[in-house]
C-alpha cells in the first residue's frame, strides 16, 4: 500500500496508534496493582516497581533510538522495537514471581520507548515548530483515547480473568503497530547523520541540547508537569482502591475522566496558540496546571480527603497539560531540525525518568491515606512553575516570530 503523506489526518491516526503501544503497557495494567500485591503477599512499595522498572527502562531506551533513528531511520527502529515488546508481553503473562515480572517489565519496556520517541520525531521531521505544535496538538487528541479506554479494558480483564489477560491483550496491539508502520508509515528522516550513533557525536548533541537554554527550560517544566500526573497514577489505585473501596473495574473511570480533561486541552491548544500566540498560551497553561495541583493538594492538608476533592482539581489539571504537551513538546524540539530523534530521546528520557521519581515517591510515604500521593504532586508542580518562571518567562523562544528578529544560532 502506499505511504500516507504528511499534515493528513489518516497519518496521525497511524502514528498514534503505534506511539500509544508502549504507553498501553501503564495505561492497561495500573488497576492490577492491589491484584499483585494480594497475589504475591508483595508490600506496596514492591509491586510499584512493575511500574517502576518499566519506566526506567522506557526512559534508558529512548536514549537509544533517538540517534539510532537520526543515522539509521525511523522505520526499521520502529518495528524491531515494537516487535521486542510484543515478546517481552507474552513472557510477562507466563510471570511467577513479582521479581520475575518486574525483570520483564523491564525488557517490555526497552521495545515499548520506541513508539513514543520515534513518532515525536517523525513530526519534526516533516513540519516545522508551530506546524509541530498543531500536529502534536492533534496527535495527543487522539492518543488520549488511549488511557480513557485502556484502564477500562484492562479492569474488565483483571477482574473477569486475572492480570495476565492485559499482557497478552498488548501482544496483540503490539503486533497490529508493526503491520501499520510496515504499510502506512513512510521514511520520514532524509537528513540521515551518519555520526549521531557514535559516543564522541551522541554526547556532543547532547551537549548543545543541554546548553540550550529554551530545551532546557520547555524540558524541566514538561518533566515536572507530567511529575504530578505521575505522582497521581502511581498512587491512585492503592488510594481509590483501598482507601476509597473502588473496585478494579470502577477505579478507570478515574483515570478517563483525567483523559477528558486531556482532550479538551488539545483540542483548545491547535485553535488558541495561532490565536494568541504559542508562548502566551503556554505561560497561562503552567499557571492554570500549579492552581489546579495544589487545590489538589490543599484538601487533605487540611483533613478533607473524598474522591470529589481529588478528581474535580485534577480534571482541570489534565485540561491544561492537555495544551502543556504540545506546545512545549514542539517549542523544545523546534531548534533542533537536524537532530530530532536526539532531541525527543532527551527530552522523553528526562520526562519519563523525572516522573517516575515523583511516582516512586509516593509509594514510599503511602501511609493508608491520600495526603502523601497530593503532597508529591503539590511539590512537583510548583518546582514547574518555578523553572517556567526562572528559565523561560519573557525570554524570546528560538523558532518564535520574536526570536526570529535576532539571529538564531542553529545546533552543529
Amino acid at each position: 500500500m502506499a505511504k500516507l503523506r504528511a499534515d493528513t489526518l489518516p497519518l496521525i491516526i497511524v502514528l498514534s496508534a503505534v506511539l500509544v503501544v508502549g504507553e498501553m503497557a501503564t495505561d492497561m495494567f495500573i488497576a492490577a496493582l492491589p491484584q499483585l500485591a494480594r497475589e504475591y503477599s508483595a508490600s506496596v512499595s514492591k509491586v510499584q516497581l512493575t511500574l517502576g522498572a518499566y519506566m526506567v527502562g522506557f526512559a534508558i531506551a529512548q536514549l537509544a533510538y533517538g540517534p539510532i533513528s537520526d543515522r539509521f531511520g525511523r522505520r526499521v527502529p520502529l518495528m524491531i522495537g515494537t516487535a521486542m515488546f510484543l515478546g517481552a508481553s507474552l513472557l510477562s503473562a507466563q510471570a511467577n514471581s513479582i521479581d520475575m515480572l518486574i525483570a520483564l517489565r523491564f525488557l517490555q519496556s526497552l521495545g515499548g520507548a520506541a513508539g513514543v520517541t520515534i513518532c515525536m520525531a517523525i513530526i519534526r521531521d516533516m513540519h516545522d515548530r508551530d506546524r509541530s505544535a498543531i500536529m502534536l496538538a492533534r496527535l495527543g487528541s487522539i492518543i488520549a483515547i488511549a488511557p480513557a479506554i485502556a484502564p477500562l479494558f484492562g479492569g474488565w480483564l483483571i477482574e473477569t480473568y486475572s492480570w495476565r489477560a492485559t499482557f497478552y491483550a498488548l501482544a496483540v496491539w503490539a503486533a497490529i503497530a508493526i503491520a501499520l508502520v510496515w504499510f502506512f508509515i513512510p521514511e520520514s528522516n532524509i537528513n540521515r547523520d551518519p555520526r549521531a550513533t557514535r559516543m564522541r557525536g551522541m554526547f556532543r548533541n547532547f551537549g548543545t541540547l543541554l546548553r540550550n537554554r529554551t530545551y532546557v527550560g520547555f524540558m524541566l517544566t514538561l518533566v515536572f508537569c507530567f511529575g504530578t500526573f505521575f505522582a497521581f497514577i502511581f498512587g491512585s489505585p492503592f488510594v481509590f482502591i483501598n482507601v476509597f473501596g473502588l473496585s478494579e473495574s470502577t477505579f478507570p473511570l478515574i483515570i478517563t475522566v483525567q483523559v477528558v480533561g486531556f482532550i479538551a486541552g488539545t483540542t483548545l491548544s491547535e485553535r488558541l496558540a495561532p490565536r494568541f500566540g504559542l508562548d502566551t498560551v503556554f505561560r497561562w497553561a503552567v499557571v492554570t496546571a500549579w492552581i489546579a495541583g495544589m487545590t489538589t493538594a490543599a484538601f487533605p492538608w487540611f483533613g478533607i480527603e473524598t474522591i470529589v476533592t481529588i478528581v474535580a482539581p485534577m480534571i482541570v489539571f489534565a485540561f491544561a497539560v492537555g495544551f502543556i504537551f504540545p506546545l512545549g513538546t514542539a517549542s523544545a524540539l523546534g531548534p533542533f531540525p537536524m537532530m530530532a530523534g536526539t532531541a525527543a530521546a532527551l527530552l522523553g528520557f528526562v520526562q519519563t525518568l523525572g516522573g517516575t521519581g515523583f511516582g516512586v515517591t509516593v509509594g514510599a510515604v503511602f501511609d493508608g491515606r491520600a495526603v502523601g500521593m497530593t503532597s508529591v504532586m503539590g511539590v512537583s508542580v510548583s518546582m514547574a512553575l518555578i523553572v517556567y518562571f526562572v528559565l523561560l518567562w519573557r525570554r524570546p523562544v528560538e523558532g518564535s516570530p520574536k526570536a526570529n528578529l535576532g539571529r538564531v544560532e542553529q545546533p552543529d
